[in-house]
């Protein structure tokens, strides 16, 4: 019921406490607005201690003060009468008297449990409550008349402004390259189509040029799958020979209808002048023109029709505008028990909170706190409450990673769903949505279908929109790596939701703000809670981290955490080696393709990672590389491959991509190393920590920092951009020893 009637149940003792008996007036009909009895006995029907000893039907109902929360040592008693019906009973002096529930609400006495309502709140908590949250929390920063008024209006801005971004950046993308190379780099495009002639229904038809076997062509979804075009999908229509073709092209179209081999075109119209020569252009057979992808609408389309619900929400509405409390009366908790015992007591405390909150509690999870374990434990007590539960995050990765987890064929892992679900200890039915997406063989062979109705349903943010049910909770994980706009798809089909992710690492993505400034941009989680949230007491952080060597996480702790993370168990470092080094190289830096690359880390990486093989003895399949650039991607991956046995097995990643996942050993390769001190977006205020963040907090046992610390940490008096973070993370690993000079000539490497 709430959290304070929760402390007050603990505290009171009925073996020692006395049946109310009244003084004038307390049954007396004095009260406008009666009390919400139904939900406080309820609540305390399910707390074993308030069980009368003598009599079976009786319910004990602690009493407070008139005008405090403060425990009287009196009680009444609930019970659902044969005759009477449900009553209250009283002490008259001589006998048992009773007064029946409609009464009771509307009587002087009612004020006595109101408080344990999450509707009322005392002036003062009393003495026995211990909580760090509020029963009933204010908004700290609602937002303003018209700031509320406008809020949705901008997050539906903010959705079509993306649209507008990532249209031109795919064209641009198209542009620079050809739909060849685009659809070996996995980007949507058909090299090479013929037109079939004259329109139909306004459509022109064209068919896939392939020498391939045509019945393998044919197939269901086949240019889906092989080519990233979908119906709906806005295209760029390029044609057979630009020199003999209308100056209009490549022209603008939507994909209308896929049937095999054949897709119909409806061409943008409104963009073209000179309709008649195009219009004639294409009514000719040709063979050799191709399709590239301008937008695909669909991800956008599901956060409008979400916004709009969410929108039309009294409860989602005031909620994310900060016009209503948010309260903790959800009976989950006392209707299930703890089923992970060795759960910690903050995860303990955030589980418990959880299930308490009636429509909002955040979990904040630095890296290693056991997050994931937690949420899983949240699922577990809200379908034993009865609950159906909606799981979402951002991505499939991060989708799976709960599902799932390192879960084999044999093996479940305990800390996933799939460990409890009907494949496991058989606690619920678990459904994922588009279980085909997945890269987890666990997921995709036993939780694309279920038997009957799912307990739990497991979906990406924006394959939330396909269903066609409400849930009673929503778990959103990496809530922090998601829009408030994608964020709003799950919401609108849920009644609470619980949000957990680290706001201290990565943003959302934005195509229109890198990285997001505004509230539509930013993720929900540190729109209602993080700094400068609309909320402040509305959730907890998880203090004990387990993955990292203590070495690795002093930095973060101290730079990211305000040093509230405490060290969970031991880890040990690798054999003959600190669990922390930095390396400082003078290379030079490449600029390929508006990305950066640095050949002289890059091959210090290789280096490095040889070292972790042969004389640590790590498998390559426990190491990572991790960088802020995509062409540095492409150098490590070359060096690897070229010059280390399995080399190639070696993970190598951006910095964005390796965000919830971990290693035995990470290298980190930092790139920047010019003359003016520049080093890009790793100085933005808003992400740019936060990236270094990320890197370092993926290793488990070691981590090796390689970049040049002349342009990195400013040494120039503020004349390049340089940082103060990585000014602060030099003289740490200089003043610990831990820092090591390398001249590029003398890398074991050649180049």
């Amino acid at each position: 019921m709430s959290l304070l009637f929760e402390n007050a149940i603990g505290d009171f003792e009925l073996s020692t406490a006395t049946l109310y008996s009244p003084t004038n007036g307390d049954l007396e009909a004095t009260r406008d607005e009666p009390v919400p009895i139904d939900g406080i006995v309820e609540y305390a029907s399910y707390h074993d201690r308030l069980d009368h000893p003598e009599k079976d039907d009786w319910i004990a109902v602690p009493l407070h003060e008139s005008d405090s929360a403060a425990l009287t040592g009196e009680y009444i008693a609930f019970t659902d009468h044969a005759l009477h019906g449900e009553i209250f009973v009283y002490d008259d002096g001589d006998d048992y008297e009773s007064i029946d529930r409609d009464a009771f609400v509307e009587s002087t006495l009612a004020e006595r449990v109101r408080f344990w309502h999450s509707d009322y709140a005392p002036d003062d908590p009393p003495s026995y409550f211990d909580s760090p949250i509020a029963e009933r929390e204010p908004p700290r920063r609602p937002l303003s008349g018209d700031d509320a008024a406008s809020f949705f209006d901008e997050l539906e801005s903010f959705v079509r402004a993306e649209m507008d971004a990532q249209r031109d950046a795919n064209g641009e993308k198209a542009a620079g390259s050809t739909p060849e190379a685009l659809r070996e780099q996995g980007f949507g495009a058909i090299p090479s189509l013929s037109s079939l002639g004259q329109p139909e229904d306004g459509t022109y038809r064209f068919r896939i040029d392939d020498d391939g076997d045509d019945r393998a062509q044919d197939r269901h979804r086949y240019v889906q799958r092989e080519f990233g075009i979908f119906e709906g999908n806005e295209v760029q229509l390029f044609p057979p020979n630009a020199e003999r073709a209308p100056d209009a092209f490549p022209i603008a179209a939507t994909v209308g209808s896929i049937e095999g081999r054949t897709v119909r075109l409806a061409v943008d119209w409104h963009a073209i002048e000179d309709r008649s020569t195009v219009g004639g252009y294409l009514r000719q057979k040709r063979r050799g023109y191709a399709v590239t992808l301008l937008l695909n609408s669909v991800p956008y389309d599901r956060e409008l029709e979400a916004i709009a619900r969410v929108r039309e929400r009294d409860d989602h509405r005031a909620l994310l505008t900060g016009e209503t409390a948010v309260t903790f009366g959800d009976t989950a908790g006392v209707k299930s028990s703890q089923q992970d015992v060795e759960l910690n007591q903050e995860q303990e405390l955030a589980v418990s909170c959880a299930l308490l909150a009636d429509h909002l509690f955040c979990i904040h999870g630095p890296p290693g706190t056991g997050k994931t374990r937690t949420l899983v434990e949240v699922v577990r007590r809200s379908v034993q409450a009865g609950d159906d539960v909606l799981v979402c995050a951002d991505s499939n990765q991060a989708v799976d990673n709960l599902v799932a987890g390192s879960s084999t064929a044999a093996t479940a892992d305990e800390r996933s769903l799939h460990a409890y679900a009907q494949h496991g200890a058989d606690e619920f039915v678990l459904r994922r949505v588009n279980a085909g997406n997945s890269s987890n063989d666990v997921v995709g062979e036993r939780y694309a279908t279920c038997d009957g109705r799912a307990d739990v349903v497991a979906a990406t943010n924006s394959s939330a929109a396909t269903l066609d049910r409400e849930f009673d909770v929503l778990v959103l994980d990496e809530a922090t790596q998601a829009t408030c706009t994608a964020s709003c798809i799950p919401l609108a089909r849920a009644n609470k939701v619980v949000l957990a992710g680290d706001h201290k690492q990565l943003p959302p993505f934005s195509a229109t703000e890198d990285p997001p400034e505004s509230a539509a941009g930013m993720s929900l989680f540190e729109h209602l809670y993080a700094d400068g949230g609309v909320y402040e007491g509305v959730g907890v952080q998880l203090r004990t981290q387990y993955r990292m060597h203590r070495d690795i996480a002093w930095f973060s702790n101290r730079r990211f955490y305000d040093r509230a993370l405490r060290q969970g168990r031991d880890v040990a470092s690798l054999a003959d080696r600190p669990a922390l080094v930095g390396y400082d190289v003078g290379g030079s830096e490449e600029t390929i393709d508006h990305s950066k690359r640095n050949d002289a880390e890059a091959r210090l990486v290789a280096h490095v990672v040889d070292e972790l093989r042969t004389e640590a003895g790590l498998e390559a399949a426990e190491i990572g590389v991790i960088t802020p650039y995509t062409a540095q991607v492409d150098a490590v991956r070359t060096k690897l491959t070229a010059q280390l046995e399995r080399g190639r097995e070696v993970t190598v990643d951006t910095i964005d991509s390796f965000q919830g996942s971990e290693k035995v050993a990470i290298v980190i390769s930092l790139v920047r190393s010019n003359a003016d001190g520049e080093v890009g977006f790793l100085d933005r205020p808003l992400d740019g920590p936060r990236r270094l963040n990320v890197a370092m907090t993926r290793a488990e046992r070691f981590c090796a920092l390689i970049g040049d610390w002349y342009t990195l940490r400013d040494s120039r008096g503020g004349a390049g951009d340089g940082t103060d973070l990585y000014d602060d993370l030099h003289s740490f690993l200089e003043s610990t020893g831990r820092l090591r000079r390398v001249e590029p000539e003398f890398i074991p490497i050649p180049e």
